[in-house]
């Protein structure tokens, strides 16, 4: 039995995984985690057949600080703020950590890859099965249209969604520059020209002319959408889109607990979903 903590339980996704561990036997909920503050902390819930307690950070490090660790692994879909926060935690106690939470700046990436030395983290932008099937192919069909097709990447989600684009845009993104050859595209919160790095997030004004290699990235954000991302391929007289709609938050609830079971007997390490999705493919 994997004891669990949840951080941002009172969350979307937080709910989610609650809802979906109560129904798995591998887990056991041990720490429903939110921020201190939080007007949650302190009050009780029912997750199946048991009564948790929401829990804030102090709360969960106090219990490690005076026995044994309260959890086997966290996982966390808070914000880019909060894993910094669950991160301390985790690397001073050595606790290995799911993080869902996107809009990372290049500083906070690098803080979290290097407390990966000291105990495993699996990161990812999207834990669905799914998109991961989309990356696994979509280098090779950039690399097969070549330079003459132009790409756009549409990504479309909730109207409370808080950064832009979403991450699962990003990783679309950093697919495409690798199978061109074009390494990184920087800081996910920042404007990038087409001199910068190819990387077009939104056009506004008088852009000129489309160049060959810039790639478009577009954010919409409405209603409750859960998740859809589009990517278009765009050649002399053809187009060809990729497209992933998620009907529900419990696809990346089931993918944040398969990485999860997998990642209790890791080493200290970065990993991301195409590891867990790889290695679990093989049993």
């Amino acid at each position: 039995m994997i004891r669990l903590a949840i951080a941002g339980a009172t969350g979307r996704m937080g709910r989610n995984l609650l809802e979906l561990t109560s129904r798995d036997d591998r887990f056991r909920v041990s720490a429903a985690l939110v921020l201190p503050g939080d007007p949650a902390v302190g009050s009780r819930f029912h997750v199946g057949d048991a009564t948790l307690v929401y829990r804030d950070q102090l709360d969960l490090d106090g219990q490690i600080t005076v026995g044994q660790p309260a959890c086997d692994v966290l996982i966390d879909f808070t914000t880019a703020d909060g894993t910094m926060a669950w991160l301390d935690i985790c690397e001073r106690r050595q606790i290995p950590m799911v993080i869902g939470a996107t809009g990372h700046s290049e500083q906070q990436v690098a803080r979290i890859q290097e407390a990966a030395h000291t105990t495993p983290i699996v990161m990812a932008g999207n834990f669905s099965a799914g998109i991961h099937a989309i990356l696994s192919a979509l280098g090779q069909i950039v690399r097969e249209l070549g330079d003459a097709y132009d790409i756009e990447i549409v990504e479309t989600h909730h109207r409370n969604k808080i950064d832009a684009p979403s991450g699962t845009a990003l990783m679309l993104v950093e697919e495409i520059r690798a199978a061109r050859g074009r390494g990184a595209s920087g800081e996910s919160s920042k404007t990038t020209t087409v001199e910068e790095g190819r990387v077009i997030f939104g056009r506004k004004g008088r852009v000129g002319v489309r160049s060959d290699s810039e790639i478009g990235v577009h954010a919409v954000r409405m209603g409750d959408t859960v998740g859809k991302h589009e990517i278009h391929l765009s050649g002399s007289g053809e187009t060809v889109t990729l497209s992933h709609t998620a009907h529900s938050r419990d696809t990346f609830a089931a993918g944040a607990l398969r990485a999860a079971a997998w990642l209790v007997s890791r080493r200290p390490g970065f990993y991301t979903m195409r590891d867990v999705m790889k290695e679990t493919q093989r049993r």
